[in-house]
Formats: structure tokens, C-alpha cells, sequence
């Protein structure tokens, strides 16, 4: 991916993220089984979690599905920002290095995304960072940095896979007088980051994603709202109602998966990046065909009817090739009955869904942009 579009994708991708939204939302994640969602809580007056799935369906060789999330740090700059500026670089360099292995790719997006927020805030803003990567062969990794959890679920055994980056967290025994809460290391703190890569068997029947304002309710009572849950929708819907009938002093967010589930086949079309938040979602189109093939369903942009002023904005922003399609979200994908909610006017048939088409293929320069 070259250098100009990298950036493109980066900044669309952070705007996406940053869009008004609901205060509240669970889904479904298209045909795959996973669903996420997210709570502003009782107390917060801003949402500072980021949860979203990065589906890459390219190559057969280089499609993969990740899930991350992101929590802000509250009481340091911008927690909203940063968390959404951790996740887009995060997801970006997953993109442009997706031909190397998972644990690799993932160390260096974390590694880009400490960068990229550490280059705007020096420090004194920044974020959590929890994230799995699932092939199409099977093969699960994960990173961690920070206090929000990776969590598996098989045959009525609920583990962490993740130690905090918190005192408490090192030395869970220790008696000592100093802050146990506090990060000791995040997404934007510079020098000295080192991810943490959780290398475990796809055969788990769940994989369970949680910032601190979901998991403070307990590990038991997390594995007993995942065990009595159908699926796993409903098991992140009940995990933030329980954690606002607690209290709901931070921000809740979850992501189950099932990576059991996982099949060759959730990858036969090639040619499609998807991403998708608890609000929406944001589909990238990468033509791998031939100029005779361009009149496939989805894949010439010269097909897309777009006002005159449209064009005109796009070609401001961007280069001729990279144009964006909006749409609305199929009423399917939107889990409406899983996520009442009174007093609040549900848009996420009114947010737009949007298109980035990319003439020819990306990430072949390597790590780095």
C-alpha cells in the first residue's frame, strides 16, 4: 500500500470511528459469529471505548479476521480520540502487512499505533489495546497492552489469557501501598512498549474481548451470563446491562467470537475489506480482477452513480482512483431487538455506510509506510 493511501485509509478510518453515534449498541457482525457492543454506562458523558472487526478478504492466503478493542484512558487527553486513533492505525497496518505471520503483523500494528498516537499527544493521551486475529486456516493469535482483556470459553472453563499492565495485575498477591490501577504501559506511551502476544488453540468455543467497565463485574459472573446465553449477541448485551446494573461507572464494551465457527468458506469471495463497529459499517473494495472483469457486481467504481458535488469532494480528498460509495445499512444486520433503548433515537439506519475502492492491490512495500 503506498504511503498517500495508507494515510487516506488511516484518517478515513479514524473519522469513521469518531462519527456521533447512539450511546448504546449491540450487533451482529454480518455472516460471521461474532457480535460486539458498546455502552457509554451511568456515569460517563462520552463513549471512550472503540470496539470493531476488520474483516480482510482478499488472497486466500491473506484473508483473516481481526477483532480489537480499544479504551481510552480516562483523565489523560482525549480518551476518544486516541482510542480511534489507536484503533485505525492498528487496522491499517494489519492491512498493509497482512502477507507476514499473525504474531508479527500484530506486534508491529500495535507497535504503528503506539507511534501514531504518541506522535499526537507525546505521551500524554492514550489507550488499551486488545485484539485476536483469526485465518481462514484456523490459526488464533492475539495482543495485549494495557487493562482490557482477552477471555476463552471452552467446556464450562472460563480463563483469562491476558495479565493486566497494572501493578495489581503483576503482583496480584502483593500487599503494597501503591496504586494498583494505575497502566504501566499503553498505546501512545512512546519508547518502552512491549505487546504482549497470547498464542492459544482455535478449538475454544468462545473468545471473549472486555474493557475494565465490563470485566469488573467478576469473573464469575462473566462466565455464568456467557454459559446461560444462546448466542453470543445476547451474551454481550447481558454482559453490559449487568455491568450498568452494577453501577456503570466507566464505559462498557465487549466482543464474543466463536472461533469453532470459523470456516474456509467465510472467505470465498476475494476483493472485500469490511469493518464494522457496534453503530455501522465500512466496506473497502479492492479490485483483483483484469480490466475485462470490470463489470462484476461491486467492483467497478465507473458503475457508481454519485451526485456532481460528491465527485467534486472526492476528488479534493483523494486521488481519482480512490472513490467512496455511500450506502445504507441493511435493517439485517442491526441487532434491534437485542438493544432496546428508550429516550434515545436509534440511527443506525440514518449512519451511512461507506465505500473506499481501491484500482489495484495493496500492502506489498512491506511493514512500514
Amino acid at each position: 500500500m503506498i504511503n498517500t493511501t495508507k494515510i487516506q485509509l488511516q484518517s478515513r478510518l479514524y473519522n469513521w470511528l469518531m462519527r456521533k453515534t447512539t450511546v448504546s449498541a449491540v450487533r451482529r457482525v454480518g455472516e460471521l459469529p461474532i457480535a460486539i457492543g458498546s455502552d457509554i454506562g451511568n456515569v460517563r458523558n462520552e463513549n471512550q471505548d472503540r470496539v470493531a472487526v476488520l474483516k480482510v478478504n482478499l488472497e486466500l492466503n491473506q484473508s483473516f479476521v481481526v477483532i480489537a478493542l480499544c479504551d481510552g484512558m480516562g483523565g489523560m487527553a482525549e480518551g476518544s480520540a486516541c482510542a480511534s486513533q489507536a484503533l485505525a492505525s492498528f487496522f491499517t497496518s494489519c492491512i498493509n502487512n497482512r502477507s507476514i505471520s499473525p504474531s508479527s503483523r500484530l506486534t508491529i500494528a500495535a507497535h504503528d499505533a503506539n507511534r501514531v498516537v504518541h506522535a499526537l499527544y507525546k505521551g500524554s493521551g492514550g489507550a488499551t489495546l486488545s485484539a485476536v486475529l483469526l485465518d481462514g486456516v484456523g490459526g488464533l493469535t492475539g495482543v495485549n497492552i494495557g487493562d482490557s482483556r482477552i477471555y476463552s470459553h471452552r467446556e464450562y472453563q472460563f480463563d483469562q489469557l491476558t495479565v493486566d499492565d497494572t501493578l495489581a495485575g503483576l503482583r496480584p498477591n502483593a500487599n503494597d501501598m501503591h496504586p494498583r490501577n494505575d497502566l504501566l504501559q499503553f498505546v501512545g506511551m512512546g519508547d518502552g512498549m512491549e505487546p504482549h502476544i497470547v498464542e492459544t488453540s482455535a478449538a475454544q468455543k468462545l473468545m471473549v474481548l472486555t474493557s475494565d467497565g465490563a470485566h469488573y463485574i467478576g469473573k464469575s459472573v462473566m462466565q455464568q451470563v456467557i454459559e446461560n446465553a444462546k448466542e453470543p449477541a445476547i451474551a454481550v448485551k447481558r454482559l453490559i446491562d449487568v455491568a450498568k446494573w452494577c453501577g456503570g461507572r466507566d464505559n462498557a464494551s465487549v466482543a464474543i467470537a466463536s472461533p469453532l465457527v470459523f470456516q474456509q468458506q467465510l472467505f470465498d469471495d476475494t476483493g472485500f475489506i469490511q469493518i464494522w463497529d457496534p453503530f455501522g459499517e465500512l466496506q473497502i473494495i479492492v479490485p483483483v480482477t483484469t480490466p475485462s472483469d470490470a463489470g462484476r457486481k461491486n467492483i467497478d467504481p465507473q458503475g457508481v452513480k454519485k451526485p456532481a458535488a460528491q465527485k467534486v469532494a472526492e476528488r479534493i480528498l483523494f486521488p481519482p482512483k480512490l472513490l467512496i460509495k455511500k450506502r445504507k445499512e441493511p435493517k439485517k444486520n442491526i441487532a434491534d431487538k437485542v438493544v432496546p433503548k428508550k429516550g434515545y433515537k436509534n440511527t443506525e439506519n440514518e449512519s451511512p455506510e461507506l465505500k473506499i475502492y481501491f484500482n489495484g492491490d495493496a500492502g506489498k512495500d512491506g511493514h512500514h509506510g
